[in-house]
């Protein structure tokens, strides 16, 4: 299977842009963008910041940090949020009181940073919770404890380490989903490759031995070129291994896009007909990530997300 694996990933190497195709360069890399702020329903605010998203409402603050070196170390919890609180979140603060650590034991292990703080910018007196479960941390700041409590259901400071407990820091976990920018035809006309890579990989068990069956893998790459006049090519190939036998697949279009609304394009021919994405922006460090899921399948929800420039 690993002689099979190689030979997806030489296949994927080995796509080649049509030699006609309608977008070729020069791009102009995606500097500046539209929207930088959005205003949801539910009456939080995202403003895109240097070093991380602001989201807002009322007095509250959450603060989604983009990824730094020295935060995601694989580590015991207790020094992984503590090196964390330093870089991300100390040196804002000080008179810290009462600072605690702590997590939940599961496999995504939600970890916890909390105090009392000063905030040197405003000189006011702040309870602050460093949260993150799998990937990105978020500093919630709030006037206090009991106003974190209101906001977010729960003490972050009670926490019961066990398995039952892992669904009381969902409403946390769910800022991330803030980070939602809109999309102007702008943002993208011209601006070259977006890609996307996904790769899956299914072991097989017998029920009465508990031995290793069989495997697959499944492996997909699919590209945007978005070139002049909102013109784009796109493609698609996808990878299938199972069995000892790889069933490959690919796809190509190219035509114009148009924007809906500021959450939504058209693309005139995506495998023979127009197809509709709904779309956003999540902010990065020094950029973008685009996400897309087709308006008309949406399946389970679930966006591709596609990075610029790979």
């Amino acid at each position: 299977m690993i002689l099979v694996a190689f030979a997806v990933l030489s296949m994927f190497t080995a796509c080649k842009k049509e030699e006609n195709e309608p977008t070729d360069g020069p791009h102009n890399p995606p500097v500046t963008f539209k929207y930088d702020v959005t205003n949801f329903n539910d009456g939080w605010t995202s403003t895109i910041k240097p070093d991380w998203v602001q989201v807002t409402k009322g007095d509250m603050k959450v603060l989604l940090h983009y990824p730094k070196e020295g935060t995601v170390f694989p580590a015991d919890p207790d020094v992984l949020v503590a090196a964390a609180w330093n870089i991300l979140v100390a040196p804002r603060y000080s008179n810290i009181r009462n600072y605690k650590s702590d997590y939940i034991s599961d496999f995504e292990r939600p970890e916890f940073g909390m105090a009392t703080v000063t905030e040197n910018a405003t000189g006011k007196s702040v309870f602050v919770v460093l949260y993150r479960k799998a990937a990105g941390w978020i500093e919630c700041v709030s006037p206090d404890k009991q106003a974190f409590i209101n906001e977010f259901g729960f003490d972050p400071e009670a926490v019961p380490n066990d398995y039952a407990a892992v669904s009381i820091s969902n409403k946390v976990q769910n800022m991330l989903g803030y980070n939602r920018f809109a999309v102007a035809a702008t943002d993208i006309n011209n601006t070259g490759k977006w890609s996307d890579q996904y790769s899956s990989n299914t072991f097989y068990y017998s029920y009465y031995t508990g031995s290793l069956v069989g495997s697959s893998t499944y492996t997909s790459a699919q590209f945007f070129v978005f070139g002049k006049n909102q013109s784009y090519y796109w493609e698609l190939s996808a990878a299938n291994s199972s069995g000892g036998q790889t069933t490959f697949v690919q796809a190509k279009s190219n035509g114009n896009f148009k924007s809906i609304n500021e959450w939504q394009i058209q693309c005139s021919d995506i495998e023979g007909r127009p197809k509709t994405f709904d779309v956003y922006f999540s902010a990065l460090k020094n950029g973008r990530a685009l996400f897309m899921n087709d308006a008309q399948s949406p399946g389970s929800g679930v966006f591709t997300g596609f990075v610029y420039g790979k």
